[in-house]
């Protein structure tokens, strides 16, 4: 055989093996309001974190765009790659990370004027990356606004667009943003969102139907199975989340009164939040602050031993005056991967999780007797307790396990790229 032949063929092969590695290692680049600090911040966002685990256990190498906090720049967090762009004066760059935008946003107006020059840089950032990088696909979290930083990418790389609810209950208050909401996302070649309630808002909305992918949730190690606390003293209540309006934490503790005339309970809170405040003072007018406590923002160890020790948890979530709710729940999803029953308002993505008197137990919103008369019937019902518990715990596993998840999101990139 012809020396220069030979050359040839393993050039070929050569090639074919480069081209065939480069398509099984699909390049994501993730644009979000925010994004873990350190390796040890309490995210805001976990459940992103462990998809972006789980994603590159398939082969997915994940890098994340973001806005910078105060001055900070590139990262690597937790092994993943985090590019920040600077957009204001050091101190002003505070719009995200610390809570959700659009919360700041309800709180500090004035903050408004920052959300232009965070679009404008990142739109500068995101030119430069596609330009000295290779990118596959690129994977919007949050649209509205943050698909304008994507615009430099529509139609030269596939654009992946993840609605969570609180952005579309912003939009659906303002004729402009409905506009703006329906063009954008257009923009996209795929749109996804995490419940069937933030899916039927962008339907209604955009006119498109995403396809419904939710939280991944990250089991914890070691989970007992479900004891019921039938001579336990007292029965330990728990709420992690924000202490904002749309909790409806408000409601949790106005129920209490009317629990402990028949058991004697404890109610930890834990999170932080701008009603924090108010909380503890209406705790304080009911007479059951000696029972409640508010445990702040906690490290990820205490959160863990909160979720063991308690024997019910409870998401007592509403609309809010802007009519914004829950999208999915993902304290619901941490709650039964401990195997606890949990009782929940039948509003927003909550219905996907908690299916009544199978996986936890649905109450109106708003309505402190309610949730009393769940919280009293769960603990006064052996049997009804441990069923909930366990159905709860294997709905979970089966549904929302990371590489449940992480396959979903997976197979739609494929697609995407097989169809290029």
């Amino acid at each position: 055989m012809p020396r220069n032949l030979v050359a040839i063929m393993i050039k070929e092969a050569l090639f074919l093996f480069t081209e065939g590695y480069i398509r099984l290692m699909i390049r994501v680049l993730h644009i979000v309001t925010a994004f873990p600090r350190s390796d040890d911040e309490h995210s805001m966002t976990p459940w992103l974190v462990s998809l972006l685990k789980g994603l590159k256990e398939r082969g997915v190498e994940s890098t994340i765009l973001a806005p910078s906090y105060k001055g900070l720049g590139d990262q690597v967090v937790q092994g993943i790659s985090v590019r920040r762009f600077r957009y204001f004066i050091k101190d002003w760059e505070t719009l995200t990370h610390d809570e959700a935008t659009p919360v700041k946003l309800s709180r500090k107006p004035w903050y408004i004027t920052l959300v232009p020059f965070m679009l404008f840089f990142g739109i500068k950032k995101m030119k430069k990356l596609i330009k000295l990088e290779r990118f596959d696909l690129v994977h919007v979290h949050w649209p509205i606004p943050m698909a304008i930083i994507a615009l430099p990418a529509v139609g030269k790389i596939p654009i992946v667009m993840e609605f969570y609810g609180a952005e579309m209950a912003l939009v659906r208050r303002n004729i402009l943003l409905k506009y703006f909401a329906k063009w954008i996302a257009k923009r996209g070649d795929y749109c996804i969102a995490i419940s069937s309630y933030t899916a039927s808002l962008v339907r209604d909305i955009t006119g498109i139907t995403p396809v419904v992918i939710p939280y991944a949730c990250d089991f914890p190690t070691k989970v007992n199975k479900p004891v019921f606390p039938e001579k336990k003293s007292p029965k330990n209540l728990l709420f992690v989340g924000r202490l904002v309006e749309r909790k409806g934490v408000e409601y949790l503790i106005r129920a209490i009164p009317y629990i402990r005339r028949e058991i004697d309970v404890r109610l930890k809170i834990i999170g932080g939040g701008p009603l924090l405040n108010n909380l503890k003072e209406l705790a304080k007018q009911l007479k059951v602050d000696d029972i409640a406590e508010f445990s702040g923002i906690v490290s990820n160890e205490e959160k863990d031993k909160a979720y063991r020790e308690c024997d019910l948890f409870i998401l007592p979530a509403c609309f809010d005056k802007k009519g914004d709710t829950e999208g999915l729940g993902v304290v619901l999803l941490e709650a039964l991967s401990y195997g606890k029953p949990v009782i929940a308002s039948s509003v927003g993505g909550i219905v996907d999780i908690v299916k009544n008197g199978k996986t936890g137990i649905l109450v109106k919103e708003k309505e402190p007797k309610e949730i009393a008369r769940a919280v009293l019937k769960l603990l006064s019902d052996k049997n009804l307790y441990l069923k909930i518990a366990e159905n709860g715990y294997n709905f979970v596993k089966e549904n929302f396990s990371i590489e449940k998840i992480a396959e979903q999101t997976y197979e739609i990139y494929k697609n995407l790229l097989d169809a290029i």
